[in-house]
């Protein structure tokens, strides 16, 4: 069971938003799921958001305009969103990028797994802690 009830992830392809959905739902189906495609549409979401607001981020790290690594600083530095947990997903992590990430204040990092069951079990996992 998840100590999350509310997750948003932020990631410009539609495709993966739409897996992860699907994820999410097969992790824990009480999880309400919330999605946004770019950083403009996240900053602007999570600032007016009252109700439903994210109580972990899952945020991408190749995205057009600002890319995880900065919007991710510009999410710690806002008192709505900073003691939010953020979790950065890509397909590979260096050892620089996640040195800085920790840095920046991202609670874990995710390398997005190919096979949907292996998905499943990445996000069970994340969502069972507390970060």
């Amino acid at each position: 069971m998840s100590l999350y009830k509310v997750v948003l992830l932020i990631d410009d392809d539609k495709e993966d938003q739409e897996i992860f959905g699907d994820a999410i739902k097969e992790v824990d189906n009480t999880i309400k799921f919330l999605s946004e495609f770019n950083s403009d549409q996240a900053i602007n979401s999570l600032s007016s958001r009252k109700k439903d607001k994210p109580d972990i981020i899952f945020l991408d790290m190749n995205m057009p305009r600002l890319n995880g690594k900065q919007l991710l600083s510009e999410l710690k530095r806002e008192p709505s969103t900073e003691d939010i947990p953020v979790i950065m997903c890509s397909t590979f992590f260096g050892e620089p990028d996640v040195k800085e990430i920790a840095k920046l204040g991202a609670a874990h990092h995710m390398v997005k797994p190919t096979r949907f069951i292996d998905l499943c079990q990445a996000i069970a996992k994340i969502l069972e802690t507390r970060w």
